[in-house]
């Protein structure tokens, strides 16, 4: 943590993550992680498990809680806020006709 006055970060999201969480196939869940994880990093910007980008402390990415995405932020610290300037989110691979849980039409009993 750095020695940056105690109280909220107020983060604010980019266009770009805007976009994003207004995709209707965005799923609830994820939608929730990243609103959690915005709760998060508004308390401790320099959050466990998140690293810097480039060398920059101030830039930093994390996986959203779940293993949902990446998110990634910028801390002002002259203005004391926070940009949310992208999420990535890790939409689960479809299934294919074979690994799907569809009953069997193997025949076990003839």
């Amino acid at each position: 943590m750095s020695d940056a006055p105690r109280g909220l970060w107020p983060v604010a999201p980019s266009e770009a993550v805007g976009e994003a969480l207004a995709d209707p196939g965005l799923s609830a869940d994820l939608f929730s992680a990243v609103v959690a994880l915005t709760v998060s990093i508004a308390e401790d910007p320099w959050l466990k498990g998140s690293t810097p980008l480039e060398g920059d402390d101030d830039w930093r990415e994390i996986l959203i809680p779940g293993g949902r995405g990446i998110a990634e932020y910028r801390i002002n610290q002259d203005t004391h806020n926070v940009a949310l300037t992208r999420i990535v989110p890790f939409r689960p691979k479809p299934q294919s006709l074979l690994e799907s849980s569809a009953p069997s039409l193997h025949c076990t009993g003839c």
